[in-house]
């Protein structure tokens, strides 16, 4: 559990350090969830990135899986539920935000 004040930040070494410490595991198709420890908190979070919408009428599906898009940046806040002194009503997270890059792979 984490004392730390909620405070809005971000960091260069955040992105780097998430990089290195997360995992990118797609759950089903069009949303992969990353898992991994905050760069500041340090609290495993899991952050769904949804990288495709599909209509859920059966003759709208793609039959086939589009070509894979280069990497993209996602933009990720902590979301963890510890206690950080500070942090508004409702909020979730110590105030951490970073860019993760999302390989075509983990898409």
């Amino acid at each position: 559990m984490s004392h730390l004040d909620y405070l809005p930040v971000t960091d260069d070494s955040f992105a780097t350090t998430a990089a290195s410490t997360f995992t990118a595991k797609v759950v089903s198709a069009g949303t992969t969830e990353l898992t991994g420890p905050c760069p500041r908190c340090g609290t495993v979070i899991r952050i769904p990135v949804v990288t495709g919408i599909y209509k859920s009428f059966r003759l709208l599906r793609r039959r086939h899986a589009p070509p894979a898009p280069d990497a993209r940046l996602e933009p990720v806040i902590c979301t963890c539920d510890d206690d950080h002194p500070g942090r508004p009503e409702g909020d979730v997270g110590c105030g951490a935000f970073w860019i993760f890059q999302l390989e075509p792979a983990a898409q």
